[in-house]
């Protein structure tokens, strides 16, 4: 569970300041940056432990998948936060824990006993209400914002991504696991680029917003190596709901730095996540 928090520390981190950068020099910009600079450290790591890559032919299918699902939830993702308002877009992203736990139940024949799915339960629950204010989330959702389908669409990418990252972990290794999705990845966010390259032609970050959009990275990449060490370790479906709480670090940050103030339902939602973690490490 603990390499599920760490994740969760790092996403959290990727995801405030993503918002931030997204708005200043475009969603994609920021993916793209993000990513090929976590490509690239991934790639160091691998060459200095001195791992073998080739067990990778043996899981391509696996590896395509996850870069088609991971890259399809980042740009979503990212779009999702770039439009907002952001009271929508979090508590439908934490929902990716559910798709992801389903898959490890049904896929890798997991069987969490009743403390887990009680905790997780709790903790998912939790997470959504303190990352949103509930009259702006009714609101938000009558209105149909821009940003609503797309987090939907990230969510479900996030769940199958994670899944999969998780899978090649367990197979591969969690170096090597980590470093073929980053590099599958990057493919599918260069295909993407290509498709939207009117978008991208002429506003290449530079300076203080290209160091800030690696920054984005270097956030995504802790919480990436968290969840693929965690998940090589013990239950995916634990360090996927664990991870899950990365929106109450946005959260957190909002308050402290944009001076944002919670609602009740917020602290509630606080009470109940702290709850249904102590739940889940009694279950783990």
């Amino acid at each position: 569970m603990i390499y599920g928090l760490i994740a969760a520390v790092g996403w959290g981190l990727a995801d405030f300041f993503g918002a931030v950068v997204g708005r200043r020099i475009g969603s994609l910009w920021t993916v793209i940056v993000a990513q090929t600079f976590t490509a690239i450290v991934a790639t160091g790591i691998v060459l200095a432990s001195g791992d073998p890559v080739r067990p990778v032919t043996t899981v391509l299918g696996a590896v395509a998948l996850n870069a088609v699902f991971s890259a399809t939830a980042y740009v979503t993702h990212y779009k999702a936060l770039e439009l907002g308002p952001v009271a929508v877009v979090s508590p439908i992203g934490a929902t990716y824990a559910l798709v992801g736990v389903v898959l490890a139940i049904v896929v890798l024949g997991e069987r969490p006993n009743a403390a887990v799915l009680i905790g997780g339960i709790i903790t998912i629950v939790g997470v959504m209400l303190t990352s949103t204010d509930l009259q702006k989330l009714r609101a938000g959702i009558r209105h149909r914002p821009p940003g609503l389908p797309w987090a939907i669409v990230s969510a479900v990418g996030f769940g199958v991504g994670g899944f999969l990252l998780a899978y090649l972990s367990r197979e591969l290794g969690w170096i090597v696991g980590l470093w073929a999705s980053r590099c599958a990845q990057l493919v599918g966010f260069l295909v993407v680029g290509l498709y939207r390259r009117d978008e991208l032609r002429g506003h290449f970050p530079v300076g203080a917003w290209l160091a800030a959009a690696i920054g984005v990275g270097l956030a995504d990449l802790l919480g990436v190596t968290a969840f693929s060490i965690g998940a090589h370790a013990g239950f995916v479906s634990i360090v996927l709901v664990a991870s899950a709480v990365f929106p109450l670090i946005a959260v957190t940050l909002s308050i402290g730095y944009l001076g944002e103030r919670p609602v009740p339902n917020q602290y509630v939602g606080v009470g109940l996540t702290v709850v249904g973690l102590l739940v889940l490490g009694l279950g783990a």
